[in-house]
């Protein structure tokens, strides 16, 4: 059985069983014999299809009916090792207990349901129980997240197999499925916009930014313990231009001899691309390489090695830098030109670097917040010593002062501080609604709440809970008595969301509180706006279509991973998962898919990147927009470009969510919670 779980598994877990969970125990028999453990005559037969494929101590279905508590051993000999469950699979009758004992053997183990209807925690080693009554009839499957592609696989069948749970070994599409997606989906839109496409200004541009490539590769490489790149002849791009057209313009080669993509063959006509930057593409893109860096870092124990998780975390790191001195120190995006002490952080909207040409000169709430956003992230990267902000050597210095390659007269605390003055000195709290809408003052009140921990004086994180509460007052201001928020986008539902996320996001912050309001809000988008058999959130109450833009998806991801995370609001899991399935899977939200992603499991998945359309396929992102008709009950792509700015977005914010909801990223997006680095 081929799944993505198994993929992601196989190249996370196996690493884990190998690199450490067998040092913790012997191979031998555990101590104690499972009070489970058959003899033949109880073993029965049950279908579950192709579940326990790999399982080597599989034989059959215990019999332990009559029961009111059973037990299973965790950690038994099994599968090349203490990788087992014994029995692995069990029958038991409705309303009795199953209690799951570790046997110290094996590492550390946890039991995961495949429908995400039970779990034990993360994986422990030692002396360790779990239970959980089984009170609805059928086959509940289950596994073990460290050694699942081992084969530590186990099932309770509670009653009549043919009722409920997962029967037939075919399990739901759950939470954990849909965050797995969410993880591999996100990657591929970093990792093509940032690498592969060409869709931006190219690194490196001129002779000095060729030095620096020349001195820094190789000091990358020797940091990372390895000897080439994870992407053959890269497609750099040090400032992402806002549009572009996602199809190959050749035959792709997503595997070469070297087993890499090379992205020779994988870059966008650059006659289709905007050709504009826009402090959203900028902030976006870059934020989410900052994002990626603190899980590559989080995980250099656990990531295999063709992965080069130490130079992709040094690489992300260095773009962001060098992007932050093309698009901020030296112009660009500043209207200032060249940055000079007390020059003003006032991004124009929309730039033109091959004629040096500006574009739009307005200044805009939601590229302000964008920025704010990136440059907060920045801060902790600098400020914690992360590894690839360290590694080689900074560009731009953590502060005003330090040594550094390039020498901006502010560090990366004075941007950030800067950043954050000049946006809220350039938005009263109600011209953000007035220039744009009460969706731009949520995404906002999220980009304060993140820079509120990187504020680098007790007078800058006042202003920014004074700044918070102003735009929280304008939400309560537009808030109908149902939690609905007026004067929003026309994707009411993203409305919601965003706003939601924004109100939590800026309570972390001390003297500012508005969850109870942030209730309401994501109350109202999850009992008025979700439309099940959809597998999506309507635009409107009433509506008879729902176009969803990747930034729509960005803002309603946001708020379920809030109401999650935060309000542990029940149901929001299980609405994400169908929402995820629903509208990026079956409505096409993402157009293709890589390898390590694809699951033989669930019809709705997106094709292969040479499946997904045009003479040569295209690559694995976002579609621009795609609509649902609920009289046909049919979707379809209703833009097929793609919007940097969206995009990396929404790619943020499924990283947030995504692989297992916050057990493989550190703090689930909520501020001040994935700023310090793992211990070395």
């Amino acid at each position: 059985m081929y799944d993505r779980r198994t993929v992601l598994a196989g190249t996370f877990g196996a690493v884990a069983a190998l690199a450490g969970c067998q040092g913790s125990g012997d191979s031998g028999t555990p101590s104690g014999t499972p009070t489970g453990t058959a003899t033949p005559a109880q073993m029965m037969n049950i279908d579950y299809g192709e579940w326990f494929a790999d399982t080597d101590n599989f034989d059959g279905t215990v019999d332990m009916r009559g029961q009111s508590s059973v037990t299973v051993s965790v950690g038994a000999a099994g599968n090349s090792g203490d990788f087992a469950f014994d029995p692995p699979a069990i029958r038991v009758d409705p309303g009795t207990t199953v209690v799951w004992e570790w046997t110290g053997n094996g590492g550390e183990h946890n039991v995961v349901a495949d429908d995400d209807s039970f779990r034990s925690g993360d994986p422990v080693s030692g002396d360790n129980t779990y239970e959980r009554t089984f009170d609805t009839e059928g086959i509940h499957l289950y596994f073990c997240d460290p050694h699942d592609s081992l084969g530590m696989r186990g099932a309770v069948v509670a009653g009549d197999p043919s009722g409920g749970g997962g029967g037939g070994g075919e399990a739901d599409y759950g939470f954990e499925a849909a965050t797995f997606d969410a993880y591999w989906y996100s990657l591929y839109n970093m990792s093509t916009n940032i690498a592969m496409s060409g869709n931006g200004v190219p690194f490196p541009l001129n002779e000095q930014m060729e030095q620096l490539q020349s001195n820094r590769m190789p000091a990358m490489l020797e940091n990372s313990e390895v000897d080439q790149p994870p992407i053959a002849n890269p497609n750099l791009s040090l400032a992402s231009f806002t549009e572009g057209d996602p199809a190959f313009t050749q035959q792709p080669v997503l595997e070469d001899d070297s087993g890499r993509p090379d992205a020779s063959t994988l870059a966008w006509d650059k006659s289709q691309s905007s050709g504009i930057v826009s402090p959203s593409s900028v902030g976006w893109t870059h934020l989410k390489g900052v994002t990626w860096a603190k899980n590559f870092q989080a995980h250099f124990d656990l990531l295999p090695e063709e992965m080069a998780p130490k130079f992709r975390a040094q690489l992300l790191s260095t773009l962001a830098q060098v992007g932050i001195n093309a698009a901020i120190l030296v112009g660009g995006s500043r209207e200032n030109g060249a940055l000079t002490a007390g020059d003003s952080f006032e991004f124009l909207s929309e730039y033109r670097p091959s004629a040096g040409e500006i574009v739009d000169d307005t200044h805009r709430p939601h590229h302000h917040a964008a920025m704010l956003w990136f440059l907060s992230d920045m801060n902790s990267l600098a400020q914690n010593g992360w590894f690839g902000y360290e590694n080689p050597r900074p560009l731009i210095p953590a502060n005003a002062g330090d040594d550094a390659v390039f020498d901006p007269p502010v560090g990366i605390q004075g941007i950030a501080d800067g950043v954050a003055s000049a946006t809220m000195d350039l938005f009263e709290p109600r011209a953000v609604a007035q220039q744009e809408s009460t969706r731009s003052v949520g995404l906002m009140l999220a980009a304060t709440g993140y820079y509120g921990p990187q504020a680098g004086s007790d007078e800058q994180l006042s202003a920014a809970v004074d700044y918070a509460n102003g735009l929280a007052g304008v939400i309560e201001d537009n808030l109908d008595g149902n939690g609905k928020v007026a004067n929003g986008a026309q994707n009411q539902a993203a409305t919601q969301g965003i706003v939601g996320q924004g109100l939590l996001w800026a309570s972390q912050l001390d003297g500012v509180d508005y969850t109870s309001t942030a209730e309401d809000v994501l109350g109202y988008m999850t009992d008025e706006l979700w439309a099940p058999d959809a597998g999506t959130f309507s635009t409107g109450v009433g509506d008879d279509t729902y176009a969803i833009t990747a930034r729509d998806a960005g803002d309603i991801t946001g708020g379920l991973n809030a109401a999650d995370a935060v309000l542990d609001m029940s149901g929001a899991q299980e609405t994400f998962a169908q929402f995820f399935n629903g509208t990026f899977n079956r409505g096409r939200l993402q157009r293709a898919q890589r390898q390590p992603s694809v699951s033989d499991s669930n019809p709705d998945e997106p094709p292969l990147p040479p499946e997904a359309g045009g003479e040569f396929g295209q690559a694995a992102v976002y579609n621009g927009e795609v609509e649902y008709d609920t009289q046909s009950g049919e979707w379809s792509v209703t833009d097929d470009r793609f919007y940097t700015g969206e995009a990396l977005y929404l790619a943020n914010q499924d990283i947030w969510v995504g692989n297992w909801g916050g057990d493989f990223y550190q703090g689930r997006g909520v501020p001040g919670q994935s700023d310090e680095p793992p211990e070395a």
